[in-house]
């Protein structure tokens, strides 16, 4: 029998809802694929200049996350999300009126400052709510960018041949817009707002593993907030921040690049940008599936797993020369690259409770985008010097060794004794 005092419905589910929403709507910037070809066609830009459009988005992201983090944790998701919605519909709707390179970075750089509230802030905030099934609802907000993908990217290529390129960017940037308008309307900050406590706080948690065994680790939440200062003094921070760098490299070098790489080994251009969402799309079950799996087995133990899975994929695409091979990549790549997103969230998360932890996120993602924004360079840069990918992606599979090997000495941080 329900207790009188209990509510009927938890409202961690409304927000889990608006995470999602938020991480969905990140499936604008993975769009530049799409565009690619268009660009070229329109102005004659080099593959590395196109590739540069997004590594200025990620390097605008270093701001972006500091500023977020820090402005979430002391005004609330509500008021950052909404205005990161006004900023991102403003500066891809006005991309269609673009003539100049300049024009493009400058109104693609409006949008990016918004980038960080599609998933430094849902993947902290989600975090707040649950302790109890931390790893599937992780896996449910971070499951957004992959559901963004499977629908942004056939969504521009079919707009893009039906009425353009530059129609396709005002229809994007307004339907972003409106999504994370609704997000930030139903959006609350801790169960505190709402005069609940956290989903599972009186039950221990399992969340990190070094070996075999579980773990159970309800003392990383009640231990005590950790403040940035605390948390930047800390191994743990700089190994987190190392994995994301390195995987990021890669990561990004594919949303930007698999496409056109498609397109060069003769697929068509629909069959090309269907890859993209291929990988979406399986990123999806990865997102969930891999969530669920870490709660029990521990983030680390299936981070280093999905890892190594990206890197042995990487090595398969320069053999990839009909359009079975690219879906296969896509299918098979997209559930672990899938996979392996929740799991460093979920690490900072329990190494890094209480207040600051949006901030704390945020730094991580700020720092670390220092070498994402390499990734598309890499890849336009060997295109252009080689007429091939082949070499780009030898270079990624070696990044995600060096996250797996980082991967394996992460520990539990300890607060220094004061």
């Amino acid at each position: 029998m329900r207790k009188t005092n209990e509510p009927r419905f938890y409202y961690g589910w409304v927000v889990l809802g608006c995470c999602f929403l938020a991480t969905f709507s990140y499936g604008v910037f993975c769009t530049i694929g799409v565009f690619f070809k268009p660009l070229q066609a329109e102005f004659g830009w080099s593959a590395t200049l196109i590739s540069s459009i997004q590594s200025l988005h990620i390097a605008i992201g270093i701001v972006s996350g500091l500023l977020i983090g820090w402005s979430t944790d002391k005004f609330g998701p509500k008021l950052i999300l909404a205005c990161a919605g006004a900023l991102i519909g403003i500066g891809i709707s006005l991309c269609s009126q673009v003539s100049e390179l300049w024009q493009f970075y400058l109104l693609y750089g409006i949008a990016s400052l918004g980038q960080a509230a599609l998933w430094t802030l849902p993947m902290s905030i989600v975090q707040r709510w649950f302790i109890k099934e931390k790893g599937l609802t992780l896996g449910i907000a971070a499951s957004g960018i992959g559901a963004g993908v499977v629908t942004y990217a056939p969504i521009a290529n079919s707009l893009i041949l039906a009425l353009g390129w530059r129609p396709a960017y005002i229809f994007m940037g307004i339907g972003t817009c409106v999504l994370l308008m609704v997000a930030a309307r139903l959006m609350a900050q801790s169960p505190e707002n709402k005069g609940l406590k956290p989903l599972g706080m009186e039950e221990p948690e399992v969340g990190f593993s070094d070996s075999g065994a579980n773990r159970h680790h309800p003392e990383l939440w009640r231990a005590g907030e950790w403040s940035v200062g605390e948390a930047l003094r800390t191994k743990s921070f700089w190994l987190l921040t190392g994995i994301q760098l390195c995987a990021g490299i890669p990561m990004v070098m594919i949303g930007v690049h698999v496409v056109p790489f498609a397109m060069n080994v003769g697929i068509d251009e629909t069959s090309a940008a269907g890859a993209l969402a291929v990988i979406g799309g399986s990123s999806i079950a990865g997102r969930i599936g891999m969530g669920i799996v870490a709660q029990k087995a521990g983030f680390k133990r299936i981070l280093i797993i999905c890892t190594g899975a990206c890197a042995v994929m990487f090595l398969w695409l320069p053999r990839v020369q009909s359009l079975w091979m690219v879906y296969f990549f896509a299918i098979v790549y997209g559930f672990f690259y899938g996979g392996q997103v929740p799991q460093v969230p979920g690490l900072i998360g329990y190494f890094f409770p209480g207040e600051s932890l949006v901030t704390i996120f945020g730094m991580i993602g700020a720092i670390s985008s220092t070498g994402s924004m390499l990734g598309p360079l890499v890849g336009g840069l060997v295109w252009d010097r080689t007429g091939s990918y082949g070499m780009a992606f030898i270079i990624g599979a070696s990044f995600w060794v060096l996250a797996i090997l980082l991967a394996f000495l992460l520990k539990p941080p300890q607060k220094a004794v004061k």
